[in-house]
């Protein structure tokens, strides 16, 4: 049996055409004081998503990558506690999901968080890695342990 596309499966993945120019180069080297965050975004089965591109946004900065063929990213931002809003785009999504990623401790103030179900509020904040300057931070779009998304 062939299935046919929907309307919202035909939107990508197509984001390499424009987009390419304006990804981040993660291999470069890290200015003082930046942290690398890496993941892998998955979907509900816990299967890698191979053609998502991510945004981090923060105050002025912003910063635009894709995920490689086994769903992993990996980004340099400037080392600031806090919050950065991201942006998930990719094939059968109309629209970007929308997330928050926070680096430090999960006890920092925020109203938004007020609102998110303590057992979930994990999903949002990226661990340390193996090197002081190294965080991970995965994302699942769906089912057990998926991170938290908000509505815009």
């Amino acid at each position: 049996m062939k299935l046919i596309p929907t309307a919202s499966q035909t939107v990508g993945p197509f984001f390499s055409i424009g987009l390419t120019p304006l990804y981040q180069n993660a291999a470069k080297a890290a200015p003082a004081g930046a942290i690398t965050l890496s993941g892998v975004v998955t979907d509900g089965d816990g299967q890698p998503i191979p053609d998502c591109v991510l945004e981090f946004w923060r105050e002025n900065s912003f910063t635009r990558l894709p995920t490689s063929a086994d769903g992993r990213y990996s980004v340099v931002l400037e080392a600031q506690a806090g919050m950065r809003e991201v942006l998930l785009f990719m094939r059968g999504l109309l629209k970007p999901a929308y997330t928050r990623m926070y680096l430090g401790s999960v006890k920092i103030e925020d109203d938004v968080l007020k609102v998110v179900p303590q057992e979930r509020i994990a999903t949002l904040f990226a661990r340390p890695g193996i090197a002081s300057d190294q965080y991970v931070w995965n994302i699942k779009m769906q089912g057990k342990d998926e991170t938290v998304f908000f509505d815009y």
